[in-house]
């Protein structure tokens, strides 16, 4: 052997050898963070204590929103738990506390604070100083935060993938109940599930942009007068229907298909699936719908751009139906949900509905999935039988509905 080959055979393994030291020194960790309470948050308005919530984010690339826990000054939070794989061993997370304030446009910025040792944490007795406008002391927060190198199992996951847990959000407006006229009781509900995983079944080279070629996308996207006041109008809208209120809020946690059929598409005093269409997407942590309808209003409000906030891109969208799987004379039996890509303003790609099925198979187990392309013969026939059954849901339910409210109730 040469001395130049013997030369460039040591370069490589001293390369290997170093990017391997480089690698096990930096490396990759998974954390499960939670976040426990806070205390001394002081009052931002003159009546009533504050209702505070937090963002927190990881070097900016992945956040966490709170729930809202009205009229405190010591909020105490239940199962905020976040678990995030694959980030740097230099990891900095940052946590901004707000007062949710329902009669403004923007909520009052309590105070904020950093950790820098993310992996190498240590709580402080006291917990961490929320510091408001000129580093004034606005509280204090505690959390714990448990970190581990990412395993075999998670280290081949994207950056900052977010793995749980599954939290719902489902906000109700009166408002626009009222105009879209869905129901009997005048409300119309959106829904935002965070899902883990998402870039594991969602490549971000598979990213669906806006359709060029469809006219109303156009006038969203373009570049002209018109697309800037209509982005403004869609944004605008989606704050009122996807913001998080305390009083027109619920939300929880969901593990498993039978949770996704209870707490989502059950009707809570028939207990009864409604059938219905929904406009839906998927965006890099979140699958967000909303029931829709030839109903001006009712389109308006489910309309993709809407859902996703005019955002550019989606990773998935279209609209789905529950359907009973053995025939909608039988009810009582087992459901499942059918998935289309039925989006005109991003038009998404076909092949990738059965990335679409095993992602929320992976994210509900148990959950039966059938998908088909928006303009399948078979897809049409599903939504035929759903209209035909809807009417008959709907009398039923009314019934049901005056029942509970004529029902004596028992003496004390």
């Amino acid at each position: 052997m040469s001395s130049d080959s013997r030369s460039s055979s040591f370069e490589d393994i001293s390369l290997e050898a170093a990017l391997a030291t480089l690698d096990e020194i930096q490396g990759s960790y998974d954390v499960i963070i939670e976040f426990h309470s806070a205390e001394d948050i002081p009052k931002m308005d003159v009546i009533g204590h504050a209702d505070p919530y937090f963002i927190a984010s990881i070097d900016d690339q992945i956040s966490y929103t709170s729930s809202i826990i009205p009229n405190t000054g010591t909020p105490k939070w239940e199962d905020e738990k976040w678990i995030v794989r694959n980030i740097p061993a230099d990891a900095k997370l940052t946590v901004k506390v707000y007062d949710k304030d329902e009669d403004t446009v923007s909520d009052d910025h309590v105070g904020d604070f950093e950790i820098d040792n993310l992996i190498d944490y240590n709580a402080p007795p006291n917990g961490h100083e929320i510091l408001g406008p000129s580093n004034h002391k606005n509280g204090y927060f505690h959390l714990s935060i448990e970190s581990m190198k990412s395993s075999d199992e998670t280290k081949h996951l994207p950056p900052y993938t977010f793995d749980g847990p599954c939290r719902y959000f489902r906000h109700d407006s009166f408002a626009v109940g009222r105009l879209t006229m869905l129901n009997t009781d005048y409300v119309y509900s959106t829904w935002k599930i965070q899902i883990r995983r998402i870039s594991e079944f969602f490549k971000p080279c598979d990213r669906q942009y806006w359709n060029k070629h469809y006219l109303a996308a156009q006038t969203i996207f373009g570049f002209c007068p018109v697309s800037t006041a209509s982005q403004s109008t869609i944004k605008l809208a989606h704050k009122i229907l996807y913001g998080r209120t305390i009083k027109n809020t619920e939300s929880g946690q969901l593990t498993n298909a039978d949770q996704l059929w209870k707490s989502i598409f059950s009707n809570p005093i028939s207990k009864k699936i409604k059938p219905s269409i929904y406009s839906y997407v998927i965006d890099d942590n979140t699958w967000r719908f909303s029931e829709t309808d030839a109903h001006f209003f009712a389109d308006y409000a489910s309309k993709h751009a809407l859902l996703a906030n005019c955002s550019k891109y989606v990773r998935y969208a279209g609209e789905f139906h529950p359907r009973p799987k053995y025939g909608w004379d039988r009810c009582d039996d087992e459901w499942e949900l059918v998935f289309d890509n039925a989006s005109g303003t991003y038009a998404p790609d076909a092949s990738l509905l059965n990335n679409l099925k095993e992602l929320l198979i992976f994210n509900f187990p148990g959950l039966d999935i059938v998908t088909y392309d928006h303009d399948d013969p078979q897809l049409k026939e599903s939504l035929e039988q759903l209209k035909n059954s809807a009417e008959k849901y709907l009398n039923s339910t009314t019934t049901i509905q005056k029942l509970v409210m004529n029902c004596p109730t028992s003496a004390k």
